[in-house]
């Protein structure tokens, strides 16, 4: 239904409308990762290569003009947008971001911000619990049985319906959140044994692992501009003062291998608050991006700029929906009918 809605609405030239009376706000596009095994595991977390490209391939044949996140930060200060702006943000820092996007991105000539995550960058072990997530997704085992001396208890479970691969991943996931780092590869190894990868080549891969600190000072000097996204991609929204120590870790892990400014930050998850937002702007940093969609107005607070999310299962209608702003005028109206009849 939604598809046939927004043909309609394009076919009727209402997305050339949206765009014209939205033309001063500023489109914050937001990527994460891409996936390059097979299959496909995750719809805002990884996109394919071939998708992204066609992504950056639309934007470069439109009538968007795509700005640093800098420029579009200094234009909102000074009320004054660019009409059509867009700004291309990336999260976390994966490998997949450095060896697929960032050539897209070259040979576009688009500026982008990427937001790092630290703790993973320096470890450079696969974020486990993406990792479990999204084998189970994939596996087309009907049992999860363990057989390891490395495991305290062995496995042995049903994952023949969704629902009981759901309950098994949770249990799983929640065990894994117990183990200390040595713990937690032994497991993961025993888990993607057992449900039938191999995880050498997984972890030779590097589809769950981050850049390492050469690969972003490597990124750094081809333009892309590297910024803050705490040091363990965590905001406690009980004791916000704790953001204090994540940025400045963050900021000192980083600050050695580019030449970006490093105030401007993404909240990891999506998560923030007032408080939390206080304690930025005390500690040097000058905006931060949401994940919550919409497009910026001139009168948006620097530290909660909405974007738009970008997905492997956004379809290309739906995207341009956004990007006119014709959804985000829906949204709007929806809204105040909302308010109107509460």
């Amino acid at each position: 239904m939604k598809q046939t809605i927004l043909f309609i609405a394009k076919i009727l030239g209402l997305f050339e409308i949206a765009s014209w009376l939205t033309r001063n706000r500023i489109r914050i596009l937001g990527y994460h990762g891409i996936w390059f095994l097979d299959d496909h595991f995750g719809n805002f977390l990884y996109m394919d290569p071939e998708k992204f490209h066609a992504r950056m391939s639309w934007l470069e044949q439109s009538k968007y003009s795509i700005i640093s996140l800098g420029k579009a930060v200094d234009d909102l200060r000074q009320r004054k947008t660019t009409p059509y702006s867009v700004v291309i943000t990336i999260d976390d820092g994966w490998y997949g971001t450095y060896k697929y996007m960032l050539p897209v991105l070259e040979q576009k000539s688009f500026p982008a911000t990427l937001y790092v995550y630290t703790e993973a960058v320096e470890s450079q072990k696969p974020l486990f619990h993406i990792l479990i997530s999204a084998i189970f997704q994939l596996s087309n085992k009907a049992i999860l049985k363990t057989d390891s001396i490395n495991m305290d208890s062995n496995i042995c479970v049903d994952i023949s319906s969704a629902s009981k691969k759901q309950e098994a991943l949770s249990d799983v996931l929640m065990k894994l959140h117990t183990l200390d780092s040595f713990q937690a590869e032994e497991f993961c190894r025993d888990i993607t044994v057992a449900l039938g990868f191999d995880y050498e080549s997984i972890l030779e891969s590097r589809q769950f692992g981050l850049m390492s600190f050469d690969e972003i000072q490597k990124a750094d000097q081809r333009g892309l501009d590297i910024q803050l996204h705490t040091h363990t991609h965590h905001v406690d929204i009980d004791a916000p003062e704790k953001i204090v120590d994540e940025i400045s870790i963050n900021r000192k892990k980083l600050e050695s291998y580019v030449t970006s400014s490093l105030v401007h930050f993404c909240y990891p998850s999506g998560v923030h608050s007032p408080e939390v937002r206080r304690y930025l702007k005390a500690n040097a940093v000058v905006s931060g991006t949401l994940c919550d969609t919409g497009l910026v107005t001139s009168e948006t607070n620097l530290f909660e700029l909405n974007r738009i999310l970008d997905g492997q299962q956004v379809s290309q209608l739906e995207f341009e929906g956004e990007m006119s702003g014709f959804l985000e005028l829906t949204r709007e109206i929806r809204n105040k009918f909302k308010r109107l009849f509460a």
